[in-house]
């Protein structure tokens, strides 16, 4: 079992933001990824909290992250920008990203930025929800390093391929989503491994010939959530998140390579339908689903966001 540790939030925040401030990163871009680390931890994400830091750290100080971000646009087209991320933090760049693709969001109906040269962007749940706290439909997904075989195959040529959505509610909300394409992200088995857990959960892994396994030491990628289902998503991933803006996939995704690729959009409800319509009829859905689940033992699909932490 995971151990656990507990820890003021506003202490985590000010270790988190330290420690990005040691190795020269500005004031404002090292509180955007704190708070990124630490929203991942409060949601119980710690494969893509604070745990981070040392890799981030260590990109850093190899020149594979810049300290401060620096991005360019090589294309704009409508609503549509596409940014060479320079390999600055996928934190900072993402946070920017999605605050551009809202502004074209309220002029247009709907942004979308795509960025290539990135690096790795933490919690996907963290850049859609910023443009929930504005009424908004967030969506933010990216490619990422191989941690997952194919269905069917034995090489990782996949990443987590992270997908994640949040749609503004009144009554009980935000809803949000945020998930890898593999049962479960490579990053929680490597700090099992870690901790000196010998075994993983049935289902989570695959050896090296594409065989489930328990075993940590056998372990060599990550399956694919409901199988070829979770691989064909993955697929389409790489392709909207990183081959249609020449974005990286696969092993030129990696941290060492040219980084991942990574796209978010933002949808202005108003352009779609008439707001209190919107609200009233997803709010409904929202109750419906929690009085189908509330029968004796159900656990609930995930706690409920403290507003004052939505609105970092």
């Amino acid at each position: 079992m995971e151990g656990k540790v507990t820890v003021r939030v506003s202490e985590l925040l000010e270790t988190a933001k330290g420690c990005m401030l040691r190795e020269g990163v500005p004031e404002e871009e090292a509180e955007i990824i704190a708070n990124s680390l630490v929203q991942a931890d409060r949601r119980g994400v710690f494969s893509h909290g604070v745990v981070c830091l040392p890799r981030y750290a260590g990109l850093m100080r190899s020149g594979m992250m810049r300290t401060a971000e620096s991005h360019e646009v090589t294309r704009r087209l409508g609503a549509v920008e596409v940014w060479d991320g320079k390999r600055s933090s996928g934190q900072v760049l993402g946070h920017r990203a999605m605050t551009r693709a809202m502004e074209m969001a309220k002029e247009c109906g709907v942004g979308i930025v795509a960025v290539y040269h990135g690096n790795h962007f933490g919690a996907g749940a963290y850049y859609a929800i910023l443009a929930q706290a504005q009424g908004m439909i967030g969506i933010a997904a990216s490619t990422g390093s191989p941690t997952m075989a194919p269905w069917g195959g034995m090489d990782k040529c996949l990443g987590n391929n992270p997908v994640a959505v949040a749609v503004p509610a009144r009554e009980r909300g935000p809803v949000v989503l945020d998930m890898a394409q593999s049962v479960v992200a490579f990053g929680r088995v490597t700090n099992l491994k870690k901790q000196g857990i010998q075994e993983v959960p049935e289902g989570w892994c695959l050896d090296s010939r594409g065989k489930p396994t328990v075993k940590m030491d056998e372990v060599a990628s990550v399956a694919p959530m409901a199988g070829y289902k979770g691989y064909g998503i993955a697929v389409m991933v790489d392709i909207l998140s990183g081959i249609l803006f020449g974005g990286a996939t696969g092993a030129r995704a990696d941290d060492m390579q040219e980084g991942p690729g990574m796209i978010f959009a933002a949808l202005n409800v108003e352009a779609f339908s008439d707001k209190d319509a919107f609200y009233g009829a997803l709010d409904a859905l929202v109750r419906q689903r929690r009085e189908l689940l509330s029968h004796e033992g159900s656990k609930r699909v995930f706690a409920d966001l403290p507003n004052r932490f939505l609105n970092r």
